[in-house]
């Protein structure tokens, strides 16, 4: 070797590879999930999205926090949408039976009004 080889090895160094940290490929839908936790018809989709990223980001080996948050708001907005079906499924099955029993059209029954119709029921309470 020469000496002006010697130096250029010297004076140059090899160029190095970079290691970029490793990104999470799953993290967008972890994300998409999330926003969908918070609209209140879209809970259920919201929850499946949440659920994909997060066991996906599990396998790829990350921790996906917006996957694991979307995962829990679905789920409590799931629960409470099944708890307000629960509770306001009588007072619109006592409706629709009370207008069957009363027939189509305007019926005063003690302090209520019920407007039934075919296709609808109305009830109102008088003062």
């Amino acid at each position: 070797m020469s000496n002006e080889q010697v130096e250029a090895a010297i004076v140059t160094p090899e160029p190095r590879a970079t290691e970029t940290p490793a990104k999470d490929p799953f993290q967008v839908l972890g994300v998409v999930g999330f926003i969908l936790s918070f609209v209140a018809f879209l809970n259920i989709p919201g929850l499946v999205v949440s659920i994909i990223a997060l066991v996906r980001s599990k396998r790829a080996g990350f921790r996906n926090g917006f996957a694991i948050a979307g995962t829990v708001i679905a789920g409590l907005g799931v629960l409470a949408t099944i708890g307000v079906v629960i509770a306001v499924s009588p007072i619109f099955i006592d409706l629709f039976r009370t207008c069957a029993e009363l027939g189509t059209g305007v019926h005063e029954v003690g302090s209520r009004t019920y407007e039934c119709t075919p296709t609808s029921a109305n009830v109102y309470w008088n003062r």
